[in-house]
């Protein structure tokens, strides 16, 4: 009987001591291979050669990034209808402004005052007899 007894506590311990020593030695072997494994994966990274690569790689992207960023907004800004009605507003004052030149009134004034210009206005209400008050009108606001 004490033989049966001793062999249960002995298998027991034995279980016990087993699964407890087991535990703790995992636990330790984790530990440990887990720090130096952290240890050695921060010590890989932090290589000059890493540190330069990864900045340039960065610089790249953020360079390519604000480029395409800036020539979207360009483009935007350049392709809106105020920027492309601005030309022809400009030219078409400019060209208003230049018909508005002394230098042309006063030549469409000596068109005006010809003989020939004269003698075909007077002759108006003769040749078309439905508009001779219009005609007459006109002749009447002439400068000759």
């Amino acid at each position: 009987m004490y033989k049966a007894l001793y062999k249960a506590l002995h298998k027991a311990l034995h279980k016990t001591l087993y699964e407890t020593l087991h535990k703790a030695l995992h636990e330790a072997l984790y530990k440990a291979l887990h720090k130096a494994l952290r240890e050695a994966l921060h010590e890989a990274l932090c290589t000059k050669a890493l540190h330069e690569a990864l900045h340039e790689a960065l610089h790249e992207a953020l360079h390519e990034a604000l480029h395409e960023a800036l020539h979207e907004a360009l483009h935007e800004a350049l392709c809106t209808e105020a920027l492309h009605e601005a030309p022809h507003k400009a030219l078409y004052e400019a060209l208003h402004e230049a018909l508005r030149t002394e230098a042309l009134h006063e030549a469409l004034r000596e068109a005006l005052r010809t003989e020939a210009l004269h003698e075909t206005l007077h002759r108006v209400p003769a040749i078309f007899p439905i508009t001779s008050t219009r005609a007459s009108a006109l002749c009447s606001h002439l400068i000759f």
